[in-house]
């Protein structure tokens, strides 16, 4: 990979500031040399083939591939206060993801209202090294009053749990508050987004556990059964069916659930669905390999619902890939009770070439790895076309993946602070190399070089649909 900056004739003004030439990956199509041209850090052009661009620096990747940046809907960077806006999107630039979508239960509160939420988003504008729109979310009481406003705002979407993981920060919405608030946001056109988990079934089955003195890493999978999971994605589906909101169901594990959503789109449900790398990768056997590192809620899930997954992403049943990304402190993951170690894994800085070795091994079209990551997650956010395409008028949020590179993730040598992964020890096929905010480098040969406060806030444009190209 080379940069020129001799492009343009002496004396005369190039017609693009910069082109960036590669084998293309674009939604719905095959692999396909090309350039990418951008003005004022946006996409000016799309050619294929090799055809000569005129511009003030020309970037050649030769046969590596160019991309949209990845678009992360699902990402947790105050959960863990000792990460926060600033590392968390330091990871997010040295993995390809140029957006994210940050959920709204942060370590001191949740962002329940207006207030917090224009905080958070100056945060954002201060802090955040790519760009990053903002989940909401409604109180779990009480009058719901500031839904309009919020989504004014330029709130992607609203997070709702039926688990109470926790009662201050991230606390269940029971169902007559959550009937409430769907009918809240369906007035404005919302999406709210849920996380599907029985909170009844779930307390009976860590209470079985835990009676029975079991605390190792397969107890915390058996205390949450997949009925515990169905069951909630049901209700959230009628829930959504009476009131007419549109529905996103987060870190979906099991085919079941993907077949109910898409039961419920034949019913003229607005409903998608999403999974994650760690569902698409890991299995409940990690539980007992790994322990406290492998513990995440929903918890991973038999090998057959591992492909059941794979099926349904292949087949579009499945929507999109998200990281559910959260970065604890090794400390919050040890010890010898699973159910007092933190829930959840980072994943910001692995999700695109995990699913790139993972799609190629396959041998699926590498045209879903835009599909899941980039278009399809922008589109249902509200953030399509500026972020997930390199249509004319798109942000210049470009990826460089060279296919070929071998690598095996060590924690150590990761720009992710919190100094580990249940990947550890993985080898990779392909590897992120170059990424590009609005036309300007935030990661290039092997270090973010990015900096705070380069990122922006980016508020929902409202625009959004599960129209998709076809892979």
């Amino acid at each position: 990979m080379n940069g020129s900056a001799e492009n343009g004739a002496a004396g005369s003004a190039s017609a693009f500031d910069l082109v960036v030439r590669g084998r293309l990956l674009l939604p719905g199509q095959p692999l396909t040399s090309g350039s990418v041209a951008v003005i004022d850090g946006s996409v000016a052009a799309v050619t294929l083939g090799d055809a000569e661009l005129d511009a003030e620096v020309v970037i050649d990747a030769g046969d590596a591939l160019v991309l949209p940046g990845v678009v992360d809907v699902h990402v947790h960077t105050r959960s863990a206060a000792t990460e926060g806006i600033e590392r968390a999107t330091r990871a997010a630039a040295a993995g390809g993801v140029t957006t994210i979508v940050d959920m709204p239960y942060d370590a001191d509160g949740m962002i329940a209202g207006l207030d917090a939420f224009e905080a958070k988003a100056a945060d954002v504008e201060r802090e955040a090294v790519v760009d990053a729109a903002l989940w909401a979310t409604v109180p779990p009481s009480g009058p719901i009053t500031e839904v309009d406003a919020l989504r004014r705002a330029g709130a992607a979407a609203f997070k709702l749990s039926t688990f109470d993981t926790d009662p201050r920060r991230f606390p269940r919405i029971d169902d007559a508050q959550l009937l409430a608030a769907f009918a809240a946001i369906a007035k404005t056109d919302g999406l709210v987004g849920v996380h599907c988990e029985n909170d009844e079934i779930v307390r009976a089955g860590i209470a079985a556990e835990r009676a029975a003195g079991h605390h190792d890493g397969p107890a915390h999978a058996r205390s949450r059964p997949p009925l515990a999971e169905i069951e909630a994605i049901g209700r959230c589906l009628e829930l959504a069916r009476a009131t007419g909101v549109r529905l996103h169901l987060c870190h979906v594990t099991l085919g079941r659930g993907i077949e109910l959503a898409d039961r419920a789109r034949a019913a003229r449900v607005d409903v998608t669905a999403e999974t994650c790398p760690h569902y698409l990768l890991l299995d409940e056997y990690e539980l007992t390999r790994q322990g406290a590192t492998a513990k995440i809620n929903p918890p991973l899930r038999a090998p057959s619902e591992v492909g059941a997954l794979w099926q349904a992403l292949a087949a579009g049943t499945c929507d999109l890939v998200a990281s559910d990304h959260v970065g604890w402190p090794v400390e919050r993951k040890r010890g010898d009770d699973i159910f007092a170690v933190a829930a959840g894994a980072p994943g910001l800085e692995l999700m695109l070439p995990l699913m790139h070795d993972a799609i190629v091994a396959r041998g699926l079209p590498p045209a879903l790895l835009v599909h899941a990551l980039c278009e399809a997650p922008a589109r249902r956010f509200g953030l399509w076309p500026r972020k997930g395409s390199l249509l004319p008028g798109a942000d210049a949020d470009l990826v460089v993946l060279d296919p070929d590179e071998r690598w095996t993730i060590d924690p150590a040598r990761l720009t992710t602070a919190c100094g580990w992964s249940p990947y550890e020890g993985r080898e990779l096929h392909g590897r992120v190399r170059l990424v590009l905010l609005r036309g300007r480098q935030v990661y290039a040969d092997g270090a973010v070089v990015g900096a705070a406060g380069g990122g922006r806030f980016v508020g929902a444009n409202g625009i959004a649909t599960r129209e998709v190209a076809h892979v």
